[in-house]
This record gives C-alpha cells, sequence and structure tokens, in this order.
C-alpha cells in the first residue's frame, strides 16, 4: 500500500510540517534556481520557501539560456544573485543602498551550485550578494562544506530579515524547516542520529 502524501509539501503525512507554513508575501522576490538532483530530495528545503512565500518561485535545470520568463526577469528588473562571488557585496550593507527587486538563489550542493553558475553567462554578469554571518545552521542531517554553510531557506530568510529591518520577519519558514528537520530525526532515532551527525550536535 503507498503511503499518502500531502499534496502541498508533498511529504508524507505523518511528516507534514503545512502546520508551520502559513502563506506569506516577502517585501523582495525571490527566485530560486535548482538542480534536479535536488528536486528530488525529500528535505530539500527550497520547497518551504516556495510554499511559504507568495512571491518566491523556484525553476528546476541547470542551463537557463532558453527559460523565456527568467530571460525576460533578468533584463527588465533589478537582479542581483546570491553567491559568493570574490566581488560579492555584503547583502547588509547592500540593501541599506539598494534594495534587490529580485535576488536569484542557486539551490543544490556546492558542486552543483557552481555547476548552475558556470552554465548561465547571464548569472555571471548579475551583482552578487554574500551573507555574513556566525550562526550555525540547523541543517543538522545534512553533510555541509563548513558549519557556518547555511540552507536555501535559512539564507533566504536572513537575506529578507536584512531587507524587511526586522531580525524576525518570516520566522515560519524556519519553524517549518525545524519540524521537518526534528521529524526525520525522530524517524531515524537518535541512536543513528548520534552516530552518524555527531559532529553537527550544538555543545
Amino acid at each position: 500500500m503507498s503511503r499518502v502524501e500531502c499534496p502541498r509539501c508533498l511529504r508524507p503525512e505523518n511528516y507534514c510540517y503545512c502546520a508551520d507554513l502559513p502563506c506569506e508575501t516577502a517585501s523582495v522576490d525571490l527566485i530560486i534556481l535548482q538542480h534536479p538532483k535536488e528536486s528530488k530530495h525529500p528535505m530539500n528545503t527550497a520547497r518551504i520557501a516556495e510554499l511559504g512565500l507568495s512571491n518566491c518561485q523556484i525553476i528546476v535545470g541547470e542551463d537557463f539560456s532558453e527559460h523565456a520568463r527568467l530571460q525576460e526577469i533578468l533584463h527588465t528588473r533589478r537582479c542581483f544573485l546570491l553567491f559568493p562571488r570574490p566581488d560579492a557585496i555584503d547583502s547588509q550593507v547592500q540593501i541599506q543602498q539598494v534594495v534587490p527587486e529580485v535576488v536569484i538563489i542557486l539551490d543544490g550542493t556546492w558542486k552543483k551550485a557552481r555547476r548552475i553558475y558556470h552554465c548561465n553567462p547571464g548569472l555571471q554578469q548579475l551583482p552578487a550578494l554574500s551573507i555574513s554571518h556566525d550562526q550555525l545552521s540547523n541543517y543538522r542531517i545534512r553533510k555541509t562544506p563548513n558549519e557556518l554553510a547555511l540552507s536555501t531557506v535559512e539564507a533566504a530568510v536572513i537575506l529578507l530579515r536584512y531587507a524587511d529591518k526586522n531580525d524576525t520577519s518570516h520566522q515560519s519558514l524556519l519553524d517549518a524547516f525545524d519540524r521537518m528537520i526534528q521529524m526525520q530525526i525522530e524517524a531515524m532515532g537518535q541512536g543513528v542520529y548520534q552516530k552518524n551527525y555527531t559532529h553537527r550536535i550544538r555543545q
């Protein structure tokens, strides 16, 4: 018998996080370019951002040069790319000067995100933003390149809080994210979690 999925978050009903996720409107439009492999990952966090923000859209692929709607947006709106390029401007500094109309976020492992970046010269022409922070990601059940690496939804919330000048805005996105992580830990059991993810446990 096949398991019943929530039609909104596509998680099994027992692991649905929708109770924590009303739909809000962000002060900046977000477009998430998601690598195809990431779209199939059951724990991907871009879906939380898309479901929780009415003006957030996921586009799946690697090469977007033929994506007519995205190309129109890139050419007609004030777009920035969230990407840690050497010339990237700190998001908090940039937003104090000029608030972006659209921020593009690349979603996937660091290797896959770089592939999207290098496959799309149009993205390389955009001004780049970075995020300076000292918080440890709550993405405790996936390997990350370093302790300060953030999930897509966490990076989006930090960016939007800069734009809102509000340290608590869009908390519902993080609540849904935390709920998803905690339910997964409970499903695998504390023994398995501590054995395989002990480096992610806060001391």
